[in-house]
């Protein structure tokens, strides 16, 4: 491990040392920055000239295995969600109280809470495949065992298990995001990942209705078992391991000079892999950049590709320190920071998402089972819109601000577009509160989830692209982190509803909730302001983090 530590690839990403972890030059001051092939924006994170290295792989092969990824994290979050359309028939064919209800799913929140911190440090070691994998097949047997279930003990247990498992498609696509994309492209691909993470959100719940209705009940997880069994086997013959270990003696250390890569240089390197010609695509449209292939270098056999491991060196304590230095991050603010915006928002559509199963099964709306189901649907348009707004435009955004800038990037200027959301998050919230209380017509609380889904899926894409910026040598202890806060707020609001609503009343329960959702959202405010001064602060401390990471030589050596 410690000479991964010690590579450096080369300063060619003109990482602003000095200035603190995450700025960046992303423009070549010498020209004019435009987004487009004959583009001057110097790719960040710099790849080797390894052609093994993901950053180096062509645009289809990037999309392939990306695209597993993306269907997994749908077949994750539809698993986890679909459950609350089918309260009303748990509550009448099997007696189970709504309020008992509400804690099986907090009880899938903590699972959520615990399983990166059981299993995200496995990918770190061994690779990002074999937890794929492991959890993949674990939630198909989770998924037999929801529809074969018919007591409260078995849906506790069950749920439990499937957020263990299902916690990791919250870090791990992140993770998968970081091998294979460079900065420049990481808002539009989270943009990507949170849309693949709002149709298991919001339309999975939707077929979920339409499904119990006309197949009863069970069917809903006999579909999840048979997709997610398709997903197992995308996985087992077309995902390759996007992890990178640095090939020690085959790969010449990068020249301070940036240099030119074309799409011949590219294509010849798949070619030379033999992949048949079919398979061969162009690179991604990125624009011309610093980067070449080293032919000499050879290509992993298929057999390494798709190896069940593949284990970066190190020791046994080395390991077992990703168990609880995920924690010990938390005392970095941006890590906090994105830690608290995305347990917000994940604790407030689960409030959402359970009192619409209560409030809407009984007067004076009165919805079906299919009629709850399809109350998922305004905010899945909310969250589509905020997909464009937090991804592409996103990406355009920090390009023409860093060009702004003289061509350094910070990473706060991501959050510039976090304002907006943060104002109509919680006015959403205050819409569907107060007309689900007064019993207004269904489109009015409808209207209030569309503008809650824009507002939090927007949140936690550019917040996680923030982080991601900000701190890529320790990314995935610092998701790990993120993701323990994130689903232990989430789980102790779930636990906390019923009795909440119980005490205020729907009216003044939604006014508390409004009112945190606004503060903790406009936590975006000082990060803009002092960012960069928190992240100077705690430079000293990320880079020791950083040495202690398995592959450090991923991002240039940075020196502080």
């Amino acid at each position: 491990m410690d000479s991964l530590s010690s590579l450096e690839r080369g300063p060619a990403s003109k990482i602003l040392a000095a200035e603190a972890p995450g700025t960046v030059i992303l423009e070549d001051s010498k020209s004019k920055l435009k987004h487009g092939n004959d583009g001057t924006l110097v790719l960040y994170p710099q790849p080797s000239e390894d052609p093994n290295d993901p950053l180096n792989w062509s645009h289809k092969r990037k999309i392939v295995n990306f695209s597993i990824a993306a269907f997994y994290v749908l077949m994750v979050f539809g698993m986890l969600d679909i459950g609350v359309v089918v309260f009303q028939d748990y509550n009448t064919l099997l007696g189970i109280s709504y309020a008992d209800l509400n804690n099986t799913f907090a009880a899938n929140c903590v699972g959520l809470a615990f399983g990166c911190l059981v299993f995200i440090p496995f990918s770190i070691k061994y690779g990002r495949r074999p937890v794929y994998l492991v959890t993949t097949f674990a939630l198909f047997l989770c998924a037999i065992w929801s529809a074969a279930l018919r007591n409260y003990s078995n849906m506790i247990g069950v749920n439990l298990i499937d957020g263990l498992a299902g916690a990791v498609a919250d870090t791990i696509v992140q993770m998968t995001i970081n091998d294979l994309f460079f900065l420049h492209q990481r808002g539009t691909m989270n943009a990507v990942y949170l849309g693949f993470v709002n149709i298991g959100v919001y339309l999975a719940p939707v077929c979920a209705g339409y499904s119990a209705v006309s197949q009863g009940w069970p069917w809903i997880y006999w579909w999840c078992a048979i997709f997610l069994g398709v997903n197992f086997l995308l996985f087992v013959f077309f995902y390759e391991e996007t992890k990178y270990v640095v090939n020690f003696g085959a790969i010449p250390v990068a020249e301070s000079v940036p240099r030119q890569v074309t799409e011949a240089s590219v294509v010849a390197s798949e070619k030379h892999s033999g992949i048949p010609d079919a398979a061969v695509d162009q690179p991604s449209t990125e624009p011309q950049q610093s980067r070449t292939i080293n032919h000499d270098i050879p290509m992993n056999s298929w057999r390494k590709r798709f190896a069940l491991t593949t284990t970066t060196p190190g020791t046994l304590s080395e390991f077992l320190r990703h168990f609880y230095q995920p924690i010990m991050m938390l005392g970095i603010p941006a890590v906090l920071y994105v830690s608290l915006q995305y347990g917000a928002c994940l604790s407030w559509v689960s409030v959402v998402a359970t009192t619409e199963s209560d409030a809407f099964s009984t007067d004076p709306y009165n919805f079906t089972t299919i009629g709850i189901g399809n109350l998922n649907l305004p905010p899945f348009i909310g969250a589509i819109l905020a997909a464009f707004y937090s991804g592409p435009l996103s990406d355009w955004l920090i390009i023409r601000l860093a060009k702004r800038n003289g061509g350094v990037y910070e990473p706060e200027m991501r959050l510039y577009l976090t304002i907006f959301p943060a104002l109509i998050g919680p006015l959403g919230l205050f819409i569907y509160g107060f007309s689900v209380a007064a019993g207004d017509h269904y489109i009015i609380p409808c209207v209030g989830v569309a503008l809650y889904g824009f507002s939090q899926s927007s949140i936690q894409a550019l917040s996680l692209t923030y982080l991601m910026d900000s701190y890529e040598e320790i990314l995935g202890d610092a998701l790990i982190g993120v993701a323990f806060v994130r689903n232990a707020i989430a789980a102790g609001i779930v636990f906390a509803v019923s009795p909440w609503i119980d005490n205020l009343g729907f009216h003044d329960c939604f006014v508390s909730i409004g009112c945190l959702s606004l503060f903790i959202m406009l936590l975006a405010v000082p990060m803009i302001i002092w960012g960069k001064k928190f992240r100077v602060m705690c430079k000293h401390r990320y880079a020791e983090y950083a040495k202690m990471q398995p592959n450090r030589g991923r991002v240039q050596g940075q020196k502080y």
